[in-house]
């Protein structure tokens, strides 16, 4: 079977992607926001769905970010 490639995709979150344009560790933005390590690396890996997280939680990320609470949430998932 040489030459036969295995399609896949791999999806990364909003948050990560913002955490990581920023520079960031998770432990980094944990420390700047106060929302705990694992529960970051837990929103992140898809593991706890961001979208049904407290709005307080959401904020604190973002401004930690330094960007819109809409663009760490999981919006496409919402649509569908």
């Amino acid at each position: 079977m040489q030459g036969y490639k295995v399609p896949h995709t791999v999806q990364v979150s909003n948050l990560k992607l913002m955490r990581i344009k920023k520079g960031m560790k998770q432990a980094d933005l944990a420390a700047s926001s106060g929302v705990p390590l694992k529960c970051i690396g837990n929103y992140e890996q898809f593991r706890r769905d961001i979208n049904h997280a407290r709005v307080d939680i959401v904020y604190r990320l973002a401004t930690s970010l330094d960007c819109k609470m809409e663009e760490i949430l999981e919006l496409e998932n919402l649509l569908n």
